[in-house]
């Protein structure tokens, strides 16, 4: 019977032996054992010196003797792993100050497997004609069998990151090291298979390799990926509607604006979508609100309202109409944010609703992060911000007496 350990390295990691879990991943993910197995299997092929070993099982805790400690920590890994069920007495071994795992148990390891097919491509892609080659000595069925296997490797490698490498444990320095390593690899791979999509104008695996890539390396921008392909297949409004979400996302999940890069680009591919020749009848029912409401501000994402605002400078050159905006900012009764993510999402429903209701039909409002609302005050005076202000307090104050809102109002009217 062959005997095999398969491990996960990127994203979660995770121990199976003969397709059954670990019971050892149920242990504390900084239990001496966790580490011990990560260093053994990772550098299965080579062995691991035993200094780097030390220095990776016990670290920077104060031992009068490491040397020794590392030899127990050794011998009760063994035990593990027999009570375990794995075979064999000399799983782990000692030869010329240098750690091996036993050949006798198959390691399958994601990392090693991305790395060897990653290699695999790298090779491929020095075959590539240089461009100083003339075109008589270039064969395109030759380029087209390149490519082909390059791209089937670098597609192969793509599905086995799952995210990055031991990701809760990148405290440790080596652990930090290969995680960038292998990070970089990603990123060549992505940029190198999508030249090739790209190429060969087949966009909807563009688009498919952009969507895995947002998912398991979320805010480094893939989603051009994704916009590339949707405006390259005319689907302009799930473009636009991507559009408006990755800033929302990023916004929203953690805070930030994506990168002028990003915006840029995607501008790029908004300009770039051709709709179809209408009326002006069917254009102005496109653009129409889908539900009417009463009363209560217009909500829009947050590159809607960045629009209107650079807009309305535009306008009050001109109009002299006063226009104000404000920023409401969710804090606790000390003055903090608010940490509690199950409060920050309740809270921001609230005060969104709140904010909606207090200002006018004709007043504007969007989402800021998770703890912030901007808000276009049109044709008021300053004093009347106030008035809003309050109204808003209020309105919150009734569900949450402990939960302070801060506001900081600016007016935008533009000096002739």
């Amino acid at each position: 019977m062959t005997h095999k350990i398969k491990v996960q390295m990127f994203g979660n990691f995770r121990m199976d032996y003969n397709g059954a879990p670990f019971v050892a991943e149920k242990m504390h993910k900084e239990s001496q054992f966790n580490r011990m197995m990560q260093a053994l299997i990772h550098y299965s092929d080579c062995g691991i010196a035993k200094d780097k070993l030390e220095e990776i099982v016990i670290g920077e805790r104060d031992i009068d003797a490491p040397h020794t400690a590392l030899r127990v920590i050794v011998y009760k890994t063994k035990q593990k792993l027999a009570q375990l069920g794995l075979p064999g007495k000399n799983l782990i071994y000692l030869e010329g100050g240098i750690y091996y795992w036993t050949p006798d148990i198959e390691i399958e390891e994601d990392a090693a497997e991305f790395e060897k097919l990653y290699n695999e491509a790298c090779a491929l892609e020095k075959q590539m004609p240089q461009e100083s080659e003339s075109a008589e000595t270039v064969c395109d069925e030759r380029i087209k069998e390149i490519e082909d296997n390059m791209l089937e490797l670098y597609v192969k490698a793509l599905y086995l990151y799952k995210g990055e490498f031991l990701v809760a444990y990148t405290g440790e320095t080596w652990i930090a090291q290969e995680a960038r390593r292998y990070h970089t690899m990603f990123e060549k791979i992505i940029n190198e298979a999508a030249y090739i999509l790209r190429k060969r104008k087949q966009f909807k695996g563009l688009e498919k390799i952009g969507v895995y890539a947002a998912k398991v390396d979320p805010f480094n921008e893939w989603e051009e990926l994704i916009m590339e392909a949707m405006v390259e297949t005319r689907r302009y409004d799930e473009a636009e509607e991507l559009y408006t979400d990755v800033v929302d996302y990023y916004l929203r999940e953690c805070g930030i604006y994506p990168s002028s890069r990003l915006l840029e680009i995607l501008e790029k591919y908004s300009n770039q979508m051709n709709h179809a020749h209408e009326i002006l009848e069917n254009i102005q029912e496109g653009m129409n609100e889908q539900e009417e409401t009463e009363r209560g501000g217009y909500f829009c994402s947050y590159p809607v309202f960045r629009g209107i605002y650079q807009a309305s400078i535009r306008i009050m050159k001109r109009t002299r109409v006063p226009v104000y905006l404000m920023l409401c900012t969710l804090e606790d009764e000390e003055g903090r944010q608010v940490q509690s993510e199950t409060k920050m999402n309740k809270y921001s429903r609230q005060l969104k609703k709140c904010v909606g209701e207090s200002i006018r039909y004709s007043d504007i409002y969007t989402s800021y992060g998770k703890v912030q609302f901007l808000i276009m005050l049109i044709g008021l005076k300053r004093e009347d911000c106030e008035i809003v202000k309050k109204r808003i307090n209020r309105q919150f104050a009734k569900k949450n007496p402990r939960v302070a809102e801060k506001y900081h109002v600016n007016s935008i009217v533009c000096e002739l």
